[in-house]
């Protein structure tokens, strides 16, 4: 029963917090044509985003329909409970459990034109390495991967985290960035679906550099 208060409790706590963060912030929207012709035109897509994004994404998608992977773990009822409060919807499982189903999930929805969102280095880590899963859902579906990515000119970042988490602060600005869209081929030997796996990591680290020059710069800017 007190289980069962908390996975109801904290997330509302935790959707209030971000909300009030959101009331105090600004945005700056890093983005680029291919995205938003894709967004626009509401043709389904992969937003993939590092672990250390979790807690913000749903906040800054919110309303948007979007299939969000989440872990069956006990931290992942409570992101659960954050991203359906927010107007999207999740599957569960990860590559460690319940994985293949969850991924058959993902490729159902993306096949219906919506949207879906994988943390490719979640639920343990390692942080920063692109997990072959992601690559797998967009080579069956055929829909590109977005790279995504947020950092912010004030935040808390919690180095005891392996993923080096990220909490925004009060009046801060968030700099929101897209990568260009990756599609995946239908087609791939093991040694071209490795290379394609390091060709998405690398474009979600470039994207992650550039929030993060940005958001620096803001921050200089604002301390002057």
């Amino acid at each position: 029963m007190k289980r069962k208060i908390l996975v109801w409790l904290l997330p509302l706590i935790v959707v209030w917090f971000q909300r009030l963060i959101g009331l105090t912030s600004r945005f700056r929207f890093l983005t680029n044509e291919a995205y938003e012709e894709l967004f626009k035109n509401k043709k389904p897509f992969i937003y993939s985003i590092w672990h250390t994004n979790v807690l913000y994404s749903p906040y800054l998608h919110r309303g948007k329909n979007v299939a969000v992977l989440i872990s069956e773990s006990k931290d992942g009822d409570y992101i659960n409970q954050v991203v359906h409060r927010f107007g999207n919807t999740s599957i569960r499982g990860s590559s460690s459990k319940g994985g293949s189903k969850a991924l058959k999930a993902v490729i159902q929805h993306l096949k219906k034109g919506l949207p879906a969102a994988f943390t490719p280095d979640g639920p343990r880590g390692p942080a920063f390495i692109v997990q072959p899963g992601l690559i797998a859902a967009a080579q069956v579906t055929q829909v590109p991967i977005i790279p995504f990515h947020y950092e912010c000119s004030r935040q808390w970042i919690l180095e005891r985290a392996w993923d080096k988490h990220r909490v925004p602060k009060p009046f801060t600005t968030f700099v929101v960035s897209y990568g260009d869209p990756i599609l995946v081929p239908r087609n791939l030997n093991e040694e071209e679906f490795e290379a394609m796996r390091l060709k998405v990591e690398e474009a979600m680290l470039n994207n992650r550099n550039r929030a993060m020059a940005e958001a620096e710069r803001i921050y200089k800017g604002d301390s002057r």
